[in-house]
């Protein structure tokens, strides 16, 4: 807690907004507000889970002298993510990786401009949209095996690995083919440009991009542009990746918009999808009993072809996708503020204020939660998916509301094909069960130090 000075500074300059804000819980501000709760060595969603523990579902804490509340409500959630929605926007988030991608981003289009248009748009969006994916099955396995072929129980770090074992993997489903090196180089480096600009401490106007970051941004959105063009030229009818798939159904569609979207789909679900599968593994370690029942199911699977159908009735896959998500997410925080000055939690907050949503503690909250801090995918069987389901009060890896991902859909079908597929080959063995040091990269969640190999079965 601030000393008597600072906090005695901090109420002469801003006691009368404190004032209007008085009947909410949170921690005594000092000279910098409560900022240095944040600035202690804890990761941001850390802070906002013991905010829930101390103070409830609603957090009232202070950036300088500007207001700010953490929410673990999942009333106030609900309010702020689904049936009040149009009142919030995204938070800074937004411009800050506007550079990285381009204005064609449902991401970070404003749901009062063409957030909606943009939506309905997407090929995620489609009638078709089902078809498209139970396709992606086996694609998909054929990518994840040929990664796992590739490391030959050689010692890895799991993060980076993972992470382009699913860019691999999405982009065969996206494209029909994996992307020569120098694409993924491309996009990780937008990507950095991206986190450099979030992790800012300095006002984006002060941030610079990385060296080559604007030969980067052309090469990467080209790189699409140009098999758009190819695949206008030779329509492949047969094909069943996303390009082939959306010039069939919506062959009116602007190539721009569709080069774009085809580069969007890897920023949005490439880092989260890998940093759950490194969780997944860390955890299935811990808990040999899961794992074999993991591998398992996986056997029984590659007796015959891997379909969506089959994948489906995968339950303890399912679970354990689940459980992977629920234990440690890899979206821990999600950002909102008021476009105008709007009453919540029974005070009026102005306009700009920041709203911080944590599933940190929802997911984990014991009130909710049978042993909430151990890693248990049996609670997904027997309704228990019907119960929690994604986007729930409880439980949203991927958000809540209108505005949850687009993608999370293909997302949960790429962790349930990964885990099949490796699981049938290998054994995942991670070295260490201890907690991982938990970075944070381009608004997700990063994993670090996290090392294994591959083991044959």
């Amino acid at each position: 807690m601030p000393n008597l000075l600072s906090r005695s500074v901090f109420n002469l300059f801003f006691g009368a907004r404190r004032k209007a804000l008085a009947s909410l819980p949170g921690p005594q501000p000092g000279i910098l507000g409560t900022a240095g709760d944040f600035l202690e060595g804890l990761p941001a969603w850390d802070v906002c889970a013991r905010y829930g523990r101390e103070y409830g579902g609603v957090t009232l804490i202070w950036m300088l002298g500007n207001p700010a509340l953490v929410l673990n409500d999942p009333d106030l959630i609900e309010q702020v993510l689904v049936s009040r929605r149009m009142e919030f926007e995204k938070g800074s988030v937004s411009e800050e990786i506007k550079p990285s991608t381009t204005h064609h981003a449902l991401f970070i289009a404003k749901q009062s401009e063409d957030w909606a248009a943009k939506r309905r748009a997407d090929p995620f969006e489609q009638p078709w949209f089902g078809d498209w994916l139970a396709a992606q099955v086996g694609p998909m396995q054929a990518a994840v095996a040929r990664s796992v072929e590739s490391l030959d129980g050689a010692p890895i770090e799991l993060t980076p690995v993972l992470r382009r074992m699913t860019f691999d993997a999405f982009a065969v489903a996206s494209v029909g083919e994996t992307l020569p090196d120098s694409v993924f180089e491309d996009w990780m480096l937008l990507a950095k440009g991206a986190d450099n600009r979030i992790q800012a401490k300095l006002p984006l106007r002060f941030v610079s991009p990385p060296k080559g970051f604007e030969a980067a941004r052309e090469r990467f959105y080209g790189h699409f542009a140009e098999r758009v063009r190819k695949a206008r030229q030779a329509p492949n009818p047969d094909a069943a990746d996303l390009l082939s798939r959306t010039l069939r159904e919506v062959p009116g569609i602007n190539d721009e918009v569709l080069a774009h979207v085809l580069g969007h789909v890897f920023f949005g679900g490439v880092f989260s999808s890998s940093t759950t599968l490194v969780g997944a593994y860390h955890q299935l370690q811990k808990h040999p009993e899961a794992e074999q029942r993991l591998a398992a199911e996986a056997a029984e699977l590659a007796r015959e072809k891997l379909t969506f159908e089959r994948l489906r009735n995968a339950h303890w896959i399912e679970a354990v996708a689940y459980e992977s998500l629920r234990i440690l997410p890899a979206v821990r925080i999600f950002t909102r503020t008021p476009t105008n000055d709007v009453k919540l939690a029974g005070v009026t907050l102005p306009a700009g204020t920041t709203l911080m949503i944590s599933n940190q503690h929802l997911h984990r909250d014991p009130s909710h939660w049978t042993h909430p801090d151990t890693f248990d995918p049996s609670r997904w069987l027997d309704g228990g998916v019907a119960r929690d389901p994604l986007g729930s009060g409880h439980f949203f890896p991927f958000g809540r509301g209108p505005r949850e991902c687009v993608g999370a859909a293909f997302s949960m079908v790429f962790l349930q094909t990964a885990l099949a597929t490796i699981a049938a080959r290998t054994k995942v063995h991670v070295d260490s069960t201890e907690p991982f040091e938990e970075g944070f990269f381009f608004g997700v969640v990063l994993p670090k130090g996290v090392t294994g190999r591959f083991v044959s079965r």
